[in-house]
């Protein structure tokens, strides 16, 4: 019974165990293929559960198509992140099983590039390459690049990059033309297909190169009428294409045709000549000439002449005979006449050149040149003909040439229509030519337009004026020219003579002198002042000819003040024809100098009159003389006199600062040079409002009833003011000194004024004493003073003095004290120059 119950219990497990089966178990795909992996399910009566799952934390990124008991993975492109270790787990009736897969990515191109072969050159480096890109894993790969079985380089792979490349730095040569280059890469990843672990590609090399050496092949010599084919061959790649061509009888090149053979059906003497095949592809050409010669008679003989003519007698002349012959025979130059026919020249050749050294006028007719050869002959002729030369001359300069003394004269005689005239000079007078012995030492005959002579003469004689001639001779022929020399002579400008200066009113004689001038006789001096011309004193003395000469000239003026600073000209005028415009007039001036005393002088103030005390003033003088002499600033008195400022010159500027009343006064300038002197004064006034007020009282400010006082007021002051003196009230409390912008509050009445500063009290009484205001003004300002005067009632009068003795006695000290006063204002006056108010 147990052991029943055992198999009944064991035997389903053994019987249904479930299997799960991955497929493939290691998978190597290769990137951008479509691939697969299946996980099949056995041994479950159900459905069964599968599930995928990867071992590396990351998406499985494909697509899962799960049916019944089978689940695929579909790589629609296998990429390299779908590398991974799969496990698929199926669970079936509680049980569960899983089959794992390890999935490698590998990439791998299917042929690799060969690059850098597009244009090969032969002789030009080229950079030949292999690339294959999208390799994967690049470490188990590597790269071989071969020249047929030759390896140029080798390159294994790395884990850094992706791209598998080799290069290699060649110079190809023609001989590598045909030739194959081999990049070679092989995946040495374990897993991979052996059908997809290499690849290669092969390109032929095509090397570029020039045509190489040109051949041509056919006859060199054929008869005339004759058949001819020409054959041409050259080695290039690309294959080059051949052109033929022909060097015609006007030495221009002919194109004939295009392709390896050139075909003549029938041979000319024109087909005679030189060939060429030329060879060329895009890297350049070569070529190869072939020299035809066509047998038979002469052809396109000629005779020419060199000069073509008309010869003209004397000059040489060549004949030059030419003909195409093959085989090459003879030429015979031959002259006919009225005598027969003579021959001048024989040669065994193709070409015949004869010279006559001095053609004549008898060597005139027809001339022929006669070719021969074995298969023929042919002639050519012409006609020579000798003229006469038309000689002229000129000289250059020409005509009337007027030049300067101590200039170089360049004298050119130049012959045509005959190159070998024969030249010779003539001079007015003996000549010593540059080159005595042979006065046409400088002869050309090689010039193409003629024989010239120049000659260079130094002219620093008068005596060399006159008529050159120049003389051509060309065998009978004889022709002149002549040139006509003037000479001048005006080297320098004129110079004014003189004393330098004249006093106003006397006579200065100036005189004018001009050096070396040449022709005396064509000069002329005038005197110029202010635009009108001076008659002279003396004229020109002139000296004998054919020799320089110094002329003079004077003239008189009497010195007047309007000659200072004028200018006074000389001119010398050279009245020739044909004197440059820039040498036939000079002049030279000079400034009158007209000396004087002084004169005008002036002495100004700067601030109109009168000056206000402190102000400034500013004193100006002004003179003309002539010479300069001196100015001084004096300021003057009675009997004396004080320098304030000495300058030499014609200006004198002085200013006096803060100007006090004491300043007041006359000022003189004082001009003077060595011929006299001027002044000019003015007087300065200085003004000042009243200040430091002093008030006397006499014979005293306290006094007895009856008594009489004299107030007397002094003060600083111009122009002199006027004084009023005022009672104040009793309640009036003042300083015994006020000021001018002092104020009062008091109650006054005036009692009187003075132009003089001087009040008479008399007879006073109690109801006169108090205190006073004294006013000094003018219209600058004024200056106040208070003082007080006491007056005691009297009660007797005193025995024996009667009343009349008492008034004379007071009249009489009045009158003294008002003189006193009187006279010490005079003299504070005319010392000090202020007005003061004075003492009665």
């Amino acid at each position: 019974m147990s052991r029943a119950l055992f198999w009944m219990l064991f035997l389903p497990a053994v019987v249904f165990s479930l299997v799960v089966d991955v497929s493939p178990k290691k998978a190597m795909f290769r990137v951008g293929d479509r691939e697969t992996v299946r996980c099949t399910v056995k041994e479950c009566a159900r459905t069964p559960h599968i599930t995928w799952e990867g071992k590396e934390d990351r998406p499985l990124f494909v697509e899962i198509l799960t049916r019944d008991s089978e689940s695929v993975l579909v790589y629609k492109s296998v990429q390299r992140h779908h590398e991974n270790r799969l496990q698929c787990k199926a669970s079936c009736e509680g049980q569960e099983k899983i089959d794992q897969v390890t999935v490698k990515v590998f990439s791998f191109p299917e042929v690799p590039r060969v690059f850098g072969l597009e244009r090969v050159v032969a002789g030009e480096e080229v950079r030949v390459g292999c690339e294959a890109g999208g390799v994967y894993p690049a470490e188990y790969t590597d790269m071989k690049l071969l020249l047929d079985e030759h390896v140029l380089v080798s390159q294994d792979g790395t884990s850094e990059t992706h791209t598998l490349e080799a290069k290699f730095n060649f110079t190809p040569t023609r001989q590598d033309h045909g030739h194959n280059v081999t990049c070679q890469a092989e995946h040495h990843l374990p897993g991979v297909p052996a059908t997809r672990s290499s690849i290669q590609a092969t390109v032929t090399l095509s090397v570029l190169y020039p045509p190489g050496v040109v051949q041509v092949s056919g006859a060199e010599v054929v008869e005339v009428g004759a058949p001819l084919t020409l054959r041409c061959s050259a080695e290039g790649q690309p294959p080059p294409q051949m052109q033929w061509r022909f060097l015609g009888s006007q030495g221009q090149w002919k194109e004939l045709g295009r392709g390896p053979e050139l075909h003549l059906l029938k041979v000319s003497h024109d087909d005679a000549g030189r060939y060429e095949c030329q060879a060329s592809n895009e890297l350049g050409q070569n070529s190869t000439r072939l020299h035809l010669s066509v047998l038979g008679p002469p052809r396109n003989t000629s005779l020419r002449l060199s000069p073509p003519g008309p010869i003209r007698e004397g000059e040489l002349v060549r004949f030059s005979c030419q003909t195409a012959s093959a085989p090459m025979g003879e030429l015979h130059l031959l002259r006919e006449g009225e005598r027969g026919t003579k021959e001048l020249m024989a040669v065994g050749t193709g070409e015949l050149d004869f010279t006559l050294t001095n053609a004549q006028l008898n060597q005139s007719g027809r001339y022929t040149c006669h070719a021969s050869n074995c298969y023929g002959n042919q002639t050519s002729s012409t006609n020579l003909t000798v003229t006469v030369f038309p000689l002229q001359v000129e000289v250059v300069p020409g005509g009337m040439v007027t030049t300067q003394l101590g200039s170089t004269l360049s004298l050119t005689c130049a012959a045509s229509g005959c190159p070998h005239a024969q030249l010779s000079w003539e001079a007015p007078h003996p000549v010593q030519w540059p080159h005595p012995s042979a006065p046409r030492s400088n002869l050309s005959v090689d010039d193409p337009t003629g024989p010239w002579s120049n000659q260079s003469l130094s002219l620093d004689d008068p005596v060399q004026e006159g008529v050159y001639s120049c003389h051509a001779h060309c065998g009978s022929a004889h022709v002149s020219q002549q040139m006509r020399l003037r000479l001048f002579s005006f080297p320098s400008a004129p110079i004014i003579e003189h004393s330098g200066w004249a006093l106003e009113g006397e006579v200065t004689v100036f005189r004018c002198v001009v050096h070396d001038v040449y022709p005396p006789a064509s000069f002329h001096i005038r005197w110029l002042y202010r635009g009108e011309e001076l008659p002279p004193q003396t004229a020109p003395e002139l000296p004998p000819t054919h020799t320089t000469a110094t002329l003079t000239s004077s003239v008189n003026m009497v010195m007047k003040p309007s000659h200072h600073g004028r200018q006074l000209t000389c001119q010398v005028e050279l009245l020739m024809e044909g004197v440059p415009k820039q040498n036939t007039q000079r002049s030279a001036n000079t400034t009158i100098d007209v000396h004087h005393p002084p004169r005008n002088t002036s002495l100004r103030l700067s601030t109109p009159q009168p000056i206000r005390e402190a102000g400034s003033v500013r004193f100006t003088c002004r003179t003309a003389s002539a010479p300069m002499g001196g100015l001084r600033l004096l300021r003057e008195g009675k009997g004396w006199s004080t320098e304030l400022l000495a300058v030499g010159g014609g200006e004198l500027d002085f200013t006096l600062t803060n100007v006090q009343l004491n300043h007041s006064g006359r000022y003189t300038c004082h001009a003077s040079n060595r011929y006299g002197n001027q002044t000019s004064s003015t007087n300065l006034i200085v003004t000042a409002p009243p200040r430091d007020t002093v008030v006397e009282v006499l014979p005293s400010a306290e006094v007895m009833e009856g008594d009489n006082i004299t107030i007397c007021c002094r003060s600083i002051s111009y122009p002199p003011p006027l004084v009023t003196l005022t009672k104040l009230s009793n309640n009036t409390h003042r300083h015994s000194h006020s000021h001018t912008n002092s104020h009062t509050h008091t109650h006054s009445h005036t009692l009187l004024s003075s132009p003089n500063g001087t009040f008479h009290l008399s007879h006073l009484t109690p109801s006169d004493a108090g205190q006073y205001l004294v006013n000094v003004s003018n219209h600058l300002g004024h200056h106040t003073h208070i003082f007080s005067i006491i007056v005691t009632e009297r009660s007797t009068v005193p025995p024996g003095v009667g009343v009349e003795m008492l008034v004379a006695a007071v009249i009489m000290v009045t009158g003294l004290a008002g003189a006193a006063l009187l006279l010490d204002y005079v003299l504070r006056a005319r010392r000090t120059g202020a007005y003061e108010l004075t003492k009665a």
